[in-house]
């Protein structure tokens, strides 16, 4: 064992003459990690896609349900990236694969742990891929998730050295069932986690012929024991069922539709569950009958899933068909049709009246392809927009681009500004489609204009171009931008 292993926990006050010092903690995680590598019951197709994770398995992408299913996470991650190459698809399959062999490994190979905490355990493994898929940015959820699912192994490895599966008894007693392991089992027994996974991994691959380690999925990530907290915290809730979910603000994220979320896990956690009662029922010999192929299983679940997109998409189908017919909207031209300019006209004159204010909203989609179905996202909007207050005439104007105009009466500036970032987050939490890859929030921008009082020579077509020119800005800012000005 190299003695070049060093650590900042330690200090000595007398020069040490390039004489490193070993944490206790390092070394005891070092020897048990060595100790596992020789007497290790990992299978070699395991090793080998935790080892190189982007080399293609000798198993069928195809058949593999819960690949077809990690590959969506992957690909929902990659959503603001540029299109796909095929060199691209061909590594997020790869990637999948290799993620769902290993899952499916540490499901049955941790099957000591009862399947409540193996659950959470694999979804605190699957969350930094789940929070980089619900905010449309690929980040580092990858290499992070792959560091996990490493780490996690060793609970399976120290479980099996104990001869006696004490570790296994220890971790599900009541009082620390709720812990998670990457804290009670160095507290209690100063086994370092990640430290060992990196030893026993890197004596694997120095051991395993031909093994070559993907540069940068195999990097030692330096996960922070607040990034593993945090990671336990969101496993936990989302396994309970939680209605609200409590994001630990060290995670910075930003609007995430957790209810496709969590549907994505109920799925992949079912297709892990299955092939766990699959085995069992395999090796008990129950009958004939109920010893399904492998493959058969696998055709099976991914039916099922198939059948449930389909559905889905069945239901979006039937509300986008409503929406299209929706009567609520006059189709204008452009911000200059004299037809929006006559309708505000009469809106200003009865706000002068009654010396209140009016508002003018204008909402678009950034990168939207305009077509002939003006009414598809802006229904829904209007919506939420009509939640908070009531809109003139309950109606809005679409313009040849696909803007949405609205109308208020007599709100506060801010306020509006704030009802229109929240129905933003409620307009990416609408979709029906239960594809992850649909959570990514739309890029919407708003512009807001206001005349407060407006005096007889006030001219409509100064509200408008104020709104257009704040809708403007707000679309160099950014999605979910909303700018605001009160003209005089």
């Amino acid at each position: 064992m190299s003695t070049s292993i060093s650590t900042s926990s330690t200090s000595c006050s007398s020069p040490n003459f390039g004489i490193e010092i070993v944490d206790p903690a390092s070394l005891r995680s070092d020897t048990i990690a060595s100790l596992a590598v020789r007497t290790t019951e990992i299978p070699k197709d395991v090793v080998r896609q935790l080892l190189s994770p982007q080399v293609r398995c000798e198993q069928g992408f195809s058949s593999d349900p819960l690949a077809a299913l990690i590959v969506e996470l992957v690909k929902a991650s990659r959503t603001n990236e540029m299109a796909a190459s095929k060199v691209s698809e061909e590594s997020d399959q790869a990637i999948s694969s290799s993620l769902a062999i290993s899952l499916r490994w540490i499901f049955r190979g941790e099957k000591n742990l009862g399947e409540p905490l193996i659950s959470r355990i694999v979804l605190k493994a699957l969350m930094p891929l789940y929070l980089a898929a619900g905010q449309g940015r690929v980040g580092n959820g990858v290499v992070d998730t792959f560091c996990l699912v490493r780490s996690s192994c060793m609970i399976a490895e120290l479980d099996r050295l104990t001869l006696s599966q004490d570790m296994a008894e220890w971790l599900k007693e009541d009082s620390r069932l709720n812990v998670d392991p990457f804290e009670s089992i160095p507290k209690s027994f100063r086994i370092a986690l990640p430290r060992m996974a990196d030893t026993f991994w890197n004596e694997i691959a120095a051991k395993s012929s031909g093994a070559m380690i993907a540069n940068k999925l195999l990097d030692a990530a330096k996960l922070s024991a607040e990034k593993h907290r945090d990671w336990w915290s969101l496993s936990g809730q989302l396994c309970c069922n939680r209605a609200q979910i409590t994001i630990p603000a060290e995670l910075s994220v930003g609007v995430i539709a957790w209810d496709k979320l969590l549907d994505h896990w109920h799925r992949v956690s079912g297709v892990l569950s299955g092939a766990t009662v699959c085995n069992k029922r395999k090796n008990a010999s129950i009958s004939s009958a109920e010893h399904l192929d492998s493959n058969a299983k696998a055709s099976a679940i991914a039916a099922k899933v198939t059948e449930t997109q389909l559905n889905s998409r069945a239901i979006k189908d039937t509300k986008k068909s409503k929406l299209e017919n929706d009567k609520r909207f006059v189709e204008i031209r452009s911000a200059r049709d004299p037809h929006l300019s006559s309708n505000l006209d009469q809106m200003l004159q009865q706000c002068r009246n009654d010396q209140g204010a009016l508002s003018l909203i204008v909402v678009k989609k950034l990168g939207a392809n305009v077509s002939a179905a003006l009414q598809n996202w802006q229904s829904t909007f209007i919506e939420y927009m009509d939640t908070h207050g009531e809109a003139t005439n309950v109606r809005g104007f679409i313009s040849d681009d696909g803007e949405l105009t609205l109308v208020f009466h007599d709100v506060d500036r801010a306020e509006l500004a704030q009802w229109i970032r929240d129905s933003f987050g409620k307009f990416n939490n609408s979709n029906a489609d239960s594809s992850l890859a649909t959570t990514v929030a739309q890029p919407l921008v708003a512009g807001v204009a206001m005349v407060i009082a407006p005096s007889r020579s006030f001219k409509i077509d100064q509200l408008i171009q104020a709104a257009w020119r704040c809708l403007d800005g707000a679309s160099t800012q950014g999605a979910g931008a909303v700018k605001t000005i009160e003209v005089y």
